[in-house]
């Protein structure tokens, strides 16, 4: 049988929201934000590269499944007014009783690809024109309050906002995956991560100028740089990692332990 992603209880739902929220309160700074907020969270990969028994979304990190942890946290936040959760249509009845008269859950099925998934998730954002789509990875499920309204900031300031960290490695550039064809400046690299936060008009027109095109990108942001359109680089936290492969679960499991010794 299918494993439950968490128990479906009311009440070890609200004590699993109210220690979220006690354990948020203390990193959460005032917001500028002034329009509408639709999180994205993305869910629908298969992770692969984990080589677990379920999507590594569906993990336990501390207690509670990966996609908990980050549904959770923009559910919580006062800035979001709606959440689209991107997961295959049989986890929909898992997820419904967390939707809120202040922030609503809809449901949105992931598509071949990354954009084809964020796509669909567009299509059931709510929020007006002016208001921003805010894309994250569930698979990132330590990205901090802060981090988010920093690049929420961002994005209303400047329409488009990336959150990332300035690249530590040397990186190479190579023609035929054998020889090095020469080293890329690495002052000038980011490694870029989510959350990604487009006006909704603009990531539309986006999308309409990539289908018509049939044009691939890895990225959300990366469909704003197709129209011309500046995007604005957000520092983020080297923590915000990604649960991509076994080793990176007891990483994630130790910075969690280390934010608690701070606290």
């Amino acid at each position: 049988p299918r494993q439950k992603p968490f128990p479906r209880s009311r009440k070890s739902r609200r004590r699993r929201t109210a220690r979220l929220s006690m354990s948020s309160s203390d990193l959460v700074k005032t917001s500028t934000v002034s329009r509408q907020v639709c999180a994205i969270v993305l869910a629908g990969g298969v992770g692969k590269r984990m080589k677990a028994d379920v999507p590594k979304q569906f993990l336990v990190l501390d207690g509670q499944t990966i996609l908990h942890r980050s549904l959770e946290l923009f559910l919580s936040l006062p800035e979001v007014t709606e959440v689209v959760l991107v997961v295959d249509e049989s986890y929909h009845e898992d997820y419904v009783d967390l939707s809120s008269s202040r922030c609503q859950l809809h449901f949105a099925s992931p598509g071949k690809e990354r954009q084809d998934s964020v796509y669909n998730g567009l299509q059931k954002a709510t929020v007006n024109d002016a208001g921003l789509i805010c894309v994250h990875d569930a698979a990132r499920p330590l990205v901090t309050p802060d981090e988010i309204r920093k690049v929420l900031n961002d994005a209303d300031a400047h329409g488009a906002a990336v959150l990332g960290v300035p690249c530590k490695a040397t990186v190479k550039e190579s023609e035929d995956g054998s020889f090095v064809l020469r080293t890329i400046q690495r002052s000038r690299l980011w490694e870029v991560q989510t959350p990604q936060v487009v006006e909704k008009k603009v990531l539309t027109e986006g999308f309409d100028l990539v289908r018509e095109q049939g044009l691939e990108v890895t990225d959300d942001v990366s469909i704003v740089e197709q129209l011309g359109k500046p995007v604005k680089l957000t520092m983020g936290e080297y923590t915000n990692i990604k649960i991509t492969t076994p080793e990176d679960l007891p990483i994630a499991e130790s910075i969690l332990n280390a934010r608690r010794s701070l606290s």
